[in-house]
């Protein structure tokens, strides 16, 4: 097939939600793009902004299919080619959908642990104009900055609360990183904790970590290779000195004052629900 057959092809196909249709096109219509010199185009080399329009939109639908097959890496790599194309000037127009595929990058960050690169990433809104307001305002871009807000907070309530009430959000794809995001805030969780206690009652541990069943516990118990005795959970302490000790009481207590608050959440939502 031709360069726009193929393009015409990938259109209908992910109209149709066919997205593995769409993915097996992927490869040879990147490249055709490369033969045109239009999928990492030259500085040097004057392309008509149309066809780099249409570069983009493949490579936005190619972001898209990726993202809804689980294909976390082949979203990731589109991102990045998609990136020299949102930074183009002659490519600022409504049509594109820069916000909400970097915003679903940003997101897919935030369950890898990698705050320092989400960070850069928002940094690097500066380059599309955008200021903190911008950000703060626009409604994909909100969602993810609101986590890592959360986040950082150890506002987990606010998380849970989020996601497992089917939050409306703006597009789909949203939702898939709902499983995700629980995981890493449970695994945030769950490494204040061992910092925090030395034990706790198995039924503590489960309302603290957000989970339906006790058999998702004894899960955690053997990851963390935590010790469970009369229902009991003992958390594995590292060797400390006591200098290192004395630095981390005022953390300690902030974090129990959370984990705390944290717990009669939890509990009092459970009971209403």
């Amino acid at each position: 097939m031709t360069l726009d057959q193929l393009i015409s092809k990938l259109t209908q196909e992910f109209t149709n939600e066919n997205y593995e249709t769409c993915f097996q096109l992927l490869t040879p219509l990147k490249i055709q793009l490369i033969e045109h010199n239009l999928l990492v185009p030259s500085i040097q080399t004057s392309i008509n902004p149309n066809d780099l329009k249409i570069t983009r939109q493949v490579l936005e639908i190619g972001a898209l299919v990726s993202i809804n097959l689980l294909k976390m890496q082949e979203f990731s790599n589109c991102i990045t080619l998609l990136k020299p194309f949102y930074e183009s000037s002659t490519l600022n127009d409504e049509a594109s959908q820069k916000n909400k595929l970097l915003s679903l990058y940003l997101l897919l960050l935030l369950t890898q642990d990698d705050l320092a690169l989400f960070h850069i990433e928002l940094e690097k809104f500066q380059n599309y104009n955008m200021n903190v307001d911008d950000l703060e305002n626009d409604e994909f871009l909100s969602i993810p900055i609101k986590f890592e807000k959360w986040i950082i907070d150890g506002d987990f309530n606010k998380i849970h609360e989020t996601l497992v009430s089917k939050h409306k959000f703006p597009c789909k794809e949203f939702n898939i990183f709902e499983d995700e995001l629980l995981n890493s805030m449970r695994l945030n969780i769950a490494n204040n904790l061992e910092t925090v206690y030395r034990q706790l009652p198995i039924e503590n541990l489960r309302i603290l970590l957000f989970l339906k069943e006790i058999s998702q516990v004894h899960e955690f118990v053997e990851n963390f290779n935590w010790k469970l005795v009369n229902g009991v959970v003992y958390f594995e302490k590292q060797n400390k000195t006591v200098l290192d000790e004395t630095n981390q009481i005022d953390e300690i207590n902030d974090e129990k004052s959370i984990i705390r608050n944290s717990l009669i959440y939890a509990t009092e939502m459970e009971r209403i629900i």
